[in-house]
């Protein structure tokens, strides 16, 4: 009886005490190793990058996520999906910009989606009054955008055996730079048609339906690498100041003369 009103406490008053545990991004330097095929195309090729293991059942599936310079990665890897359901086995990634946990989607929304087999994704934006399109749009892919899905075998680092996997590659310039998002991805084995979603209070019931923005969890880089401008742009930066700056100094002398 104790514990139940502890737990009932705890809930009440630290509502995301048991939420799933945040994603730490790290800061890579090898992301330009990384051939964007939609597949381990080698074992070391996603090595610098930050890596989750998650269970749902018997099943496993890996992640692994980066940022370098104006872009931030993901491999998904659902490595116990034996089944190949080209087209329609599916990776989902929904990033909150903001990270305000709003109940629907807003602006500051987005949603990558990739097919097995499929070279080409789509993307989604919330903010819409659609409420049978889960109040999301879909948009135009950004320049540079990319997610690919084909099938890991002999050279993917957790499992040998064929299987699908996703890889995207996300401009910085779409969804904004922040030490904090919220992140949600799904996972859809279309031969037993269910989903496995981080995070797991995130269910996801059928292909037309996302949770709510309140249920992400977080993505965060920890050492807040992620929203600093990056060192060409600094010294563009300092350049225009300093510019500015003599130019200011300019002026001052010619009025005092």
């Amino acid at each position: 009886m104790k514990f139940i009103i502890i737990f009932l406490i705890v809930t009440l008053f630290f509502p995301h005490a048991f939420a799933s545990e945040p994603i730490l991004i790290t800061k890579s330097d090898g992301m330009n190793n990384v051939e964007f095929d939609g597949k381990w195309t080698t074992k070391q090729e996603w090595k610098k990058s930050s890596w989750n293991e998650f269970s749902f059942g018997d099943k496993k599936i890996h992640l692994r996520s980066a940022h370098q310079g104006d872009f931030i990665y993901f491999l998904i890897d659902p490595v116990d999906d034996l089944t190949l359901d080209n087209g329609a086995d599916k990776a989902t990634i929904c990033i909150d910009s903001k990270n305000n946990k709003s109940f629907t989607p807003d602006s500051d929304d987005f949603c990558f989606s990739i097919a097995l087999g499929n070279n080409q994704g789509i993307v989604f934006q919330g903010g819409t009054d659609l409420k049978n399109k889960n109040y999301m749009k879909r948009i135009l892919n950004v320049d540079n955008f990319t997610a690919v899905s084909k099938i890991s075998d002999a050279n993917d680092r957790y499992s040998s055996i064929p299987h699908p996997s996703f890889e995207f590659k996300i401009p910085l310039e779409l969804i904004g730079r922040s030490d904090n998002y919220g992140f949600y991805f799904s996972v859809y084995d279309a031969n037993e048609n269910q989903f496995s979603s981080y995070p797991i209070e995130a269910e996801r019931e059928n292909l037309s339906n996302l949770p709510s923005p309140k249920l992400w969890g977080d993505l965060i880089s920890p050492d807040k690498s992620l929203p600093e401008l990056n060192l060409p742009i600094l010294v563009f930066t300092s350049l225009i100041f300093t510019i500015i700056l003599i130019q200011s100094k300019v002026r001052v002398g010619i009025f005092r003369e």
